[in-house]
């Protein structure tokens, strides 16, 4: 199924899958906003997906996508504590 996409198909539909914007697409390739529409929505026909939603997740599903890779050692010490100005900001200390 790979062979039917395009590299930039393949790119935009791996950044949406991220998480991004169509716009944060546009700038992270260097393209209009309006080809990243257009990309992804011949993505999503060619995934035969009624929604972008749903084209990543049938991109999960016929491998045309992979899960991120966790990295295990990143980001421990953004759970720790939330520092100033985080989620606990404005609480009083218990005990």
């Amino acid at each position: 199924m790979k062979d039917l996409f395009t590299e930039h198909e393949l790119a935009v539909l791996r950044l949406l899958a991220q998480g991004r914007t169509q716009v944060e697409i546009a700038k992270a390739l260097r393209i209009r906003p309006e080809t990243v529409g257009r990309l992804l929505n011949r993505a999503r026909i060619l995934l035969r997906a009624r929604t972008l939603p749903h084209a990543v997740a049938r991109g999960y599903e016929t491998g045309l996508l992979s899960p991120p890779a966790h990295n295990h050692g990143a980001g421990q010490g953004e759970h720790r504590s939330s520092g100033p100005g985080g989620p606990d900001r404005g609480r009083k200390p218990v005990g």
